[in-house]
């Protein structure tokens, strides 16, 4: 990975981490729910929002995870077999340490 796709990668990810970071502070706050929601549809709401919560916290975590990583010798290699991650499949998936081959 050269500088610049380094650089590309960088900001991908901490404007992606911005975004969860909003994100899930508007999840806590109970704004993004619909006040006029039958309790039913309440339920319902809270439902999915939780698990989309959830899943959200564990991406925000590892997009975290790879900022150092991002920054060590080790970065752009699969952690598994050491060959090179293509460029776009980092852009893709910029959670991923894993070739496509490791990863399947």
């Amino acid at each position: 990975m050269n500088n610049r796709q380094h650089d590309t990668l960088k900001l991908q990810i901490e404007t992606r981490i911005e975004a969860l970071e909003t994100l899930l502070t508007l999840a806590d706050s109970g704004k993004n729910t619909d006040a006029n929601a039958s309790n039913a549809d309440a339920m319902m709401i809270s439902a999915v929002n939780a698990q989309i919560t959830v899943n959200e916290k564990k991406e925000l975590v590892r997009l975290k995870q790879n900022l150092p990583w991002l920054e060590s010798s080790e970065a752009g290699y699969c952690q598994k077999c050491g060959n090179d991650i293509p460029f776009a499949r980092l852009q893709a998936v910029p959670i991923t340490r894993l070739c496509i081959n490791c990863a399947q």
